[in-house]
């Protein structure tokens, strides 16, 4: 896997669910696949007119390449082409400060796309997004979104846009930061949306508030909650959810 914001990536691929993702993916190629277990391959892939080479490989050779304990059998290489990805309106995407655990950052992109979500940018000091965690656990959710990764928090401003109005996930209930069901008071279907995600630890970057003094308009929202604080994937995919009503309204 190349490391770095290309346009193109040499990804591996593990498990039946992610490679079915793949193969339907115009963005993806699969090159090639090797599998162990023979009913998987067979009843679950078909792969005429494909084009790849498939290659039957022992358990146990399967289990030294495997990145799972218990694998499911079958995995794949491909190259992975983020300019094929399918361009929508941006109207709304998420940034995530520092989310360093690969399980939240795979499920956060797999809301991200099932809500719509255009772009995803990922701060320094996060996990790597094309992590083989991330990647299992976002299921497919990297063929449908545009990813930018090590992104420098001190020049934000220069890739966010003042007709965005700037949504962050606030945890403390602090920074004036209003419930998120009243979010449609703050928004309508015409708005352009950026959320901010922070490290469960320690909340969002400072810098993200700071951006008012500039002009942004920036509004700190929470979720209230009997405890300290949210997992950071299930607070995107509480606020994304219902961003996606408000902006889906016609």
């Amino acid at each position: 896997m190349l490391s770095g914001n290309l346009n193109k990536h040499f990804i591996f691929l593990e498990g039946k669910i992610l490679l079915k993702e793949a193969l339907k993916a115009d963005c993806v190629k699969v090159e090639s696949i090797f599998f162990s277990n023979d009913e998987i391959f067979h009843n679950e892939f078909n792969l005429l007119n494909k084009n790849i080479v498939c290659h039957r490989i022992t358990d146990d050779l399967m289990k030294s390449i495997s990145d799972v304990e218990t694998n499911q059998g079958i995995l794949a290489f491909a190259n992975f082409h983020s300019d094929k990805i399918i361009k929508k309106k941006e109207l709304f995407s998420i940034i995530l400060d520092k989310v360093t655990d690969p399980g939240n950052m795979g499920t956060i992109i797999r809301t991200a796309a099932s809500v719509g979500c255009e772009q995803i940018l990922v701060s320094k000091g996060s996990v790597n997004p094309w992590n083989q965690k991330v990647l299992r656990s976002a299921m497919g959710g990297h063929f449908h979104i545009d990813i930018k990764y090590n992104i420098n928090l001190k020049h934000i401003n220069k890739l966010i846009t003042k007709d965005f109005k700037i949504l962050v996930a606030d945890s403390k209930a602090s920074h004036n930061s209003i419930d998120f069901e009243n979010l449609s008071a703050k928004l309508d279907s015409k708005d352009k949306v950026i959320l901010v995600i922070g490290n469960e630890a320690h909340g969002v970057d400072n810098c993200f508030y700071q951006l008012k003094n500039q002009g942004y308009q920036v509004i700190p929202i929470n979720i209230p909650i009997f405890m300290d604080s949210l997992n950071c994937s299930i607070a995107c995919a509480i606020i994304a959810f219902e961003l996606r009503k408000i902006l889906n309204k016609k």
